[in-house]
């Protein structure tokens, strides 16, 4: 990848985009990479890289997905306990514990 952050210089872009638009514009051409999708998406391997791609595009960390993990698994009166513990501490701005 270039240091600007591009794959491609701007004319090479362009000139995908145009290819891109004719092909989709034609319904034969669609339905072709319609098929072609279908059969790269039947397999596991690739649907598990797109969503691992995914995830790392929007920045979630192991630790994220292991505390959401969490608190999925937790009842939902300790989760209203930890929430009204966390919210004292930000609306009286004490640093400490809750006494």
């Amino acid at each position: 990848m270039k240091p600007g952050g591009w794959k491609h210089r701007s004319e090479t872009r362009e000139r995908i985009s145009a290819t891109r638009r004719e092909q989709l514009s034609d319904p034969a051409e669609r339905a072709k990479i319609s098929e072609a999708t279908k059969l790269r998406m039947a397999d596991p391997a690739v649907r598990q890289r797109i969503r691992e791609g995914m995830r790392k595009a929007a920045g979630e960390t192991d630790e994220l997905r292991a505390m959401r993990a969490v608190w999925k698994a937790t009842r939902p009166a300790v989760r209203m306990r930890f929430l009204s513990e966390l919210l004292y501490l930000l609306c009286s701005g004490r640093e400490q514990d809750r006494p």
